[in-house]
C-alpha cells in the first residue's frame, strides 16, 4: 500500500507542474519585461534564464516521469527528492528577486511581493501530494523578503515582515495539510481496491474448503484455452453425508467437508481444478492429456480415498459417486448436466461407483429432455390422459373400482412410463398441473359411472406425500369434485409412502380429503417409510399391499407369510385389504385364503381407456395371463 501511497504522490505532482511551471515563467517573465522597463537589464535576464531553466528542468522530470517503467519504491522515493532538489533551486533563484529590487525598496517592490505571494500560494495549492518541494520552494523567498523589510524599519515594515512571516507559517501549514489529506486519500483509494479484491477472490470460493464455487469455476473455465483439450469434468457426490449431519452434528460434518476436499486434492492431476458446488458435490475439472491416469482409474482412486474410514465417524460409512464426462472444448453448463445424468446412473448401480457419460447415456439424455420439453403439450392437448385398471372382487370378479394410470404415447420415444412422466413434471414445474389433469380425469370417470348408476364404484387416483406439502392439491380437488358435481365418496386418493419434510403439513389436507368423504389409501404397503405407524391413522381405510408381495406368491412361503400378517392387521384395525400385482389364479387363489377379497393385476386387465374401462366386465372375460406384456410397467402408477 505505501508503494501504491508514493507512486500516486509522484503522479499527482508531475501533473501539477504541467500548470504550475507554465505560470512561474509567465510571472518571472512579466518580472522581467518590469525590470528592462525601469532600466535594470542584464541581472533579470541572468535571473529569468535560472528561473526558466529551472522550470524548464522540472518540466522534463515530469515528462519523464510519465514514461519511466521502474515504479519501484526507492526509484519512485529518489525521483521525489529531485522534485525537492529542483524546488530548492527555484526557491533560491527566486530569493534573488531582492537583489532585483534593492532589498524591496524600489517602486516595483509591492508588485514583485504580490508576485511572490502569488507564485507561494500557487505552488502550495499544486503540490500538496509532496509537502517538501512546496515548503523548499517557498521558505528561502519568503524569509528573504521578510527579512528584507525588517531591515528597512518602521512599523508598517515591522507589520508587513510579519505579515510575510504570518503567511510563510500558514504556507508551511497547508503544505503539510495537504499532503496528510492526500495521503489518507491514497490510502483509502488502496484499502477500497483491496477490499473489492478480497471480496471479489471471496466471490470465487467457498468459504468451508477454500476451493472455487460454482461462480470461480465459470472464471476458472473461461481463463482455458482449447489447446489444453479434452477436458475431463468429475462431478463427485458423497454418499451418506447427510446421515453424518443428522448423527454427530454439522460441525463434524463441515470438517468431513473439508477433509474431503483434502483427498479430492490429494489425488488430482497437476493443475486441475476443483470446486464445491454443492452440500456434499464437488467439481474435479481437468486436462486429459496432463492425467496420468484414465478418468476411471482416477474416479477409482478418490472413491477410495473418500470412502477411506473416519475415525471420527464409527458409526456412519461415507462413500462417494462419481459422473465423469469428456469434452474438446469446456463449457460448463454441457459438461455438469452431462456429468450429473452420469453421476445418477453411478448412484443407481450404488454406492461408490462411477460412471462415464457415454452414448447410451446421451441417448437417455436426449430422450428425457425431449420428454420434458414436450410434457406440457401433451398434457395441453390431451396426449397424455389417464387410462383405468379395474379393481376387482376375487370371489365374484365384480369390479368395484378403478386406478386412474398415466398413458403417453410419444411421438419419437413412444409409451412413457408413469414414472417418467412424473418425474418429467416434477423437474419442469408441472406436477400440479399434472396432477389437476388426472383429477379431472378421474372426476369425469365418476360422472359417467353415476349416470350408469355405478355409485358403488369407486375411482382411485395416485399422489405424493411431496404433492400434498407442496402446493394446494387439497383446495384442487374439492373444488373439482364440487365443480362438477360428482359425489366425493366415490373418489380414492391412493398415498404413496415417501417421508414428507412437514408432517404436519401432509396431515392436516389429509384430514381435509377424509373429512369431504373421500376414502384415503395407502399404497405400495410394505415399501415405504413408517409403514406400521401409518396404520395408526384412523383416516386410513383402505391399505394396498404392494405387487412385490403378490406377484409368484403361490411359489413364496415368506411371502404367504406377509401377506397374511398385513391382512390379519387391517382386519384388527378394521381397514380394508387388496393387492396388487395379481398375475395369476393361482395368486389369486392363495390371496382367497388367506382373507383378501380385492385385488388388480393383469389378470383381470390392463389399464383401459375410459370407454372400455366403463364396458370391462371381469365376471364375462376371459382371464388369461399374458406373459408378453410388461406387468412391471403396468401398474405403475
Amino acid at each position: 500500500m505505501e508503494a501504491g501511497i508514493l507512486r500516486d504522490r509522484l503522479a499527482d505532482l508531475s501533473k501539477g507542474v504541467f500548470i504550475s511551471m507554465p505560470i512561474g515563467t509567465v510571472l518571472a517573465a512579466l518580472i522581467l519585461a518590469v525590470q528592462l522597463l525601469s532600466g535594470g537589464g542584464l541581472a533579470a535576464m541572468l535571473w529569468f534564464i535560472a528561473i526558466a531553466s529551472i522550470n524548464g528542468a522540472r518540466v522534463v522530470l515530469a515528462v519523464a516521469q510519465s514514461g519511466a517503467a521502474d515504479d519501484r519504491p526507492k526509484a519512485v522515493g529518489a525521483r521525489l527528492s529531485l522534485y525537492g532538489a529542483l524546488a530548492l533551486a527555484s526557491g533560491i533563484a527566486w530569493s534573488f528577486l531582492a537583489l532585483l529590487s534593492d532589498g524591496y525598496t524600489t517602486s516595483q517592490a509591492p508588485l514583485y511581493l504580490i508576485v511572490l505571494a502569488g507564485i507561494s500560494a500557487g505552488s502550495v495549492t499544486y503540490g500538496t501530494c509532496y509537502a517538501p518541494a512546496s515548503i523548499n520552494f517557498i521558505t528561502l523567498p519568503l524569509l528573504t523578503a521578510a527579512g528584507c523589510v525588517l531591515a528597512k524599519g518602521g512599523v508598517e515594515n515591522y507589520v508587513l515582515a510579519f505579515t510575510i512571516l504570518l503567511f510563510l507559517g500558514g504556507m508551511i501549514r497547508s503544505a503539510m495539510l495537504g499532503q496528510s489529506r492526500f495521503r489518507e486519500t491514497s490510502r483509502l483509494k488502496y484499502e477500497a481496491r483491496e477490499f473489492a479484491a478480497e471480496m471479489e477472490r471471496n466471490s470465487r470460493r467457498d468459504p468451508l474448503t477454500n476451493l472455487l464455487n460454482r461462480y470461480g469455476l465459470e472464471q476458472a473455465i473461461a481463463r482455458l484455452g482449447l489447446s489444453d483439450g479434452p477436458f475431463v469434468a468429475m462431478l463427485i457426490d458423497l454418499d451418506g453425508f447427510k446421515s453424518v449431519n443428522d448423527t454427530y452434528g454439522h460441525t463434524i460434518g463441515d470438517d468431513l467437508l473439508v477433509k474431503v476436499a483434502r483427498r479430492i486434492e490429494g489425488h488430482a492431476p497437476a493443475g486441475a481444478t476443483i470446486a464445491r458446488i454443492g452440500g456434499d458435490e464437488f467439481v474435479l475439472l481437468f486436462s486429459a492429456c496432463r492425467s496420468r491416469q484414465a478418468a476411471g482409474e482416477l474416479a477409482s482412486a478418490i472413491i477410495a480415498a473418500i470412502a477411506n474410514p473416519d475415525p471420527e465417524l464409527n458409526s456412519v460409512r461415507v462413500g462417494a459417486s462419481v459422473g465423469i464426462y469428456q469434452s474438446e472444448k469446456p463449457r460448463l453448463t454441457e459438461m455438469l448436466l452431462k456429468a450429473d445424468f452420469a453421476l445418477y446412473a453411478a448412484k443407481r448401480g450404488g454406492r461408490n461407483e462411477y460412471c462415464l457419460f457415454d452414448a447410451g447415456l446421451d441417448a437417455a439424455l436426449e430422450r428425457k429432455n425431449r420428454i420434458e420439453r414436450d410434457l406440457r403439450g401433451a398434457i395441453e392437448n390431451g396426449a397424455l390422459c389417464s387410462w383405468f385398471q379395474p379393481l376387482v372382487r376375487l370371489d365374484t370378479n365384480a369390479v368395484v373400482g378403478f386406478e386412474a394410470l398415466l398413458r403417453w404415447h410419444h411421438d419419437v420415444h413412444g409409451a412413457i412410463s408413469p414414472p417418467e412422466i412424473v418425474t418429467a413434471a416434477r423437474e419442469t414445474g408441472l406436477l400440479s398441473l399434472l396432477t389437476e389433469t388426472v383429477c379431472l380425469n378421474c372426476c369425469a370417470m365418476i360422472g359417467e359411472l353415476v349416470r350408469d348408476g355405478r355409485r358403488d364404484v369407486r375411482v382411485a387416483m395416485n399422489l405424493s406425500p411431496r404433492e400434498l406439502e407442496a402446493g394446494n392439491v387439497d383446495d384442487m380437488i374439492l373444488t373439482g369434485l364440487k365443480a362438477r358435481n360428482v359425489p366425493a365418496a366415490m373418489l380414492e386418493i391412493e398415498i404413496t409412502e415417501e417421508a414428507p419434510v412437514d408432517r404436519d403439513r401432509v396431515d392436516e389436507k389429509v384430514g381435509r380429503l377424509a373429512d369431504a368423504g373421500i376414502s384415503i389409501v395407502l399404497d405400495d404397503f410394505g415399501t415405504g417409510f413408517s409403514t406400521l405407524v401409518s396404520l395408526k391413522d384412523r383416516r386410513i381405510r383402505k391399505i394396498k399391499i404392494d405387487k412385490d408381495f403378490v406377484r409368484d406368491l403361490a411359489k413364496s412361503v415368506e411371502d404367504q407369510a406377509v401377506v397374511e400378517a398385513v391382512i390379519g392387521l387391517g382386519r384388527t384395525l378394521g381397514i380394508e385389504v387388496m393387492a396388487e400385482g395379481v398375475e395369476t389364479d393361482a395368486d389369486r387363489m392363495i390371496l382367497r385364503s388367506l382373507g383378501c377379497m380385492i385385488g388388480q393385476g393383469y389378470l383381470f386387465s390392463a389399464a383401459l381407456p375410459m370407454p372400455d374401462a366403463l364396458a370391462f366386465d371381469a365376471a364375462a372375460a376371459e382371464i388369461i395371463f399374458e406373459p408378453l406384456r410388461n406387468p412391471r410397467s403396468g401398474n405403475a402408477a
